[in-house]
């Protein structure tokens, strides 16, 4: 389907996604909870001018910011998850992958003949083969001389190895039971695999990644000066986005857990605050012409289904010009869809400011 450039005014199109999942992209880099799937990013950058510069305040994993750059689009990129800032980083590291697998596997050749390997946290050791572990644990030591590209796929190696360890029983998104017999993974395998697998990186100039709290974007980003905000706001559920794959990850390196979910936007009863914080925020940033885009979508509490748009239309003094919702299917949460006899619904909220 052809898209047409939109123009301020105007209104965004949308078709119904049979499919969300591209495994085989760049962003198949790491299993980041909650990520919106690239084909959605790209139905409403496509329609957007190839000059400007975009914001997502809330990046996550970086889909929206990737694909508006490969668009032509200047992005600046904004979240306080240090792992999601990793990710995203990776993906504006322009290396040339012959050299980076030359290195990754000298460093390879090298941990392999080191004989004093840090034990792995019980707290994660748990999730893996002994074997693996000591090979996760053998790179560790030399995290500090990957690149950012290095570092990001290293991370979804861990993720993938923790994964095979467990029989593969587990999602692409989250973590099931912990198998009593794991099976041993060649973790230096998965590292170079995916190197290769994922390689695509986006020009870095015209770019800005920052690990920062969207309450004080103002601190970032110059005044009116974004042309469009772009983003998938943090799941109003109070989704734990330092909870399952990423967990195992803090684990490794020993973050401090409880310090990081403080600086987060996924409490419930203070989300509504915050959120208005950060809108507020975004007003400032934004020219007076600018489009403000929100993905959001249905969420349970308790019994109840909190329907997005309803809930985003108020954390504005304007309401938006319009709200498009849809159902699409095809993500990688299917099994549990079926099993909790639940249909995926999406809100694109729309504010134009140029009729403010």
């Amino acid at each position: 389907m052809k898209m047409t450039v939109i123009k301020k005014g105007r209104k965004l199109k949308f078709r119904k996604l049979e499919s969300v999942v591209n495994p085989k992209s760049v962003h198949g880099i790491y299993p980041y909870r909650g990520k919106i799937s690239a084909l959605d990013a790209k139905q409403i950058i496509d329609q957007l001018p190839t000059t400007g510069l975009l914001l997502d305040p809330f990046c996550g994993s970086g889909t929206i910011v990737y694909e508006a750059r490969k668009h032509g689009l200047e992005v600046v990129g904004v979240d306080s998850n240090p792992i999601a800032h990793q990710i995203t980083k990776a993906k504006f590291c322009d290396n040339e992958i012959a050299l980076s697998l030359f290195k990754v596997n000298k460093i390879i050749m090298q941990a392999k003949k080191e004989k004093q390997i840090k034990k792995m946290p019980e707290k994660a050791l748990k999730y893996f083969h002994e074997e693996t572990a000591k090979q996760v644990m053998s790179l560790l030591s030399h995290y500090d001389e990957l690149d950012d590209y290095e570092k990001g796929t290293f991370l979804g190696a861990i993720c993938l190895a923790a994964r095979g360890c467990n029989q593969y029983k587990w999602s692409s998104t989250q973590i099931g039971k912990i198998a009593e017999e794991k099976n041993p993974v060649n973790f230096y395998e998965k590292f170079l695999a995916k190197l290769k697998k994922h390689h695509a990186p986006a020009e870095s100039d015209g770019s800005m990644v920052i690990l920062g709290d969207t309450r004080k974007i103002g601190n970032y980003v110059s005044e009116n000066s974004v042309d469009f905000v772009y983003t998938s706001p943090p799941y109003f559920d109070g989704l734990d986005y330092t909870s399952n794959y990423t967990r195992i990850v803090h684990n490794i390196f020993d973050n401090n857990v409880s310090k990081i979910k403080d600086n987060l936007i996924q409490k419930f009863d203070s989300y509504e605050d915050n959120v208005r914080k950060c809108f507020n925020e975004l007003v400032k940033v934004t020219k007076e012409d600018a489009l403000i885009i929100f993905v959001v979508g249905d969420k349970k509490r308790g019994k109840e289904v909190i329907n997005g748009g309803e809930f985003f239309s108020d954390i504005c003094d304007h309401k938006p010009n319009y709200i498009v919702e849809r159902q699409y299917s095809g993500t990688a949460s299917k099994i549990w869809d079926k099993i909790n006899k639940t249909e995926r619904k999406e809100q694109i909220i729309v504010w134009d400011r140029s009729t403010w």
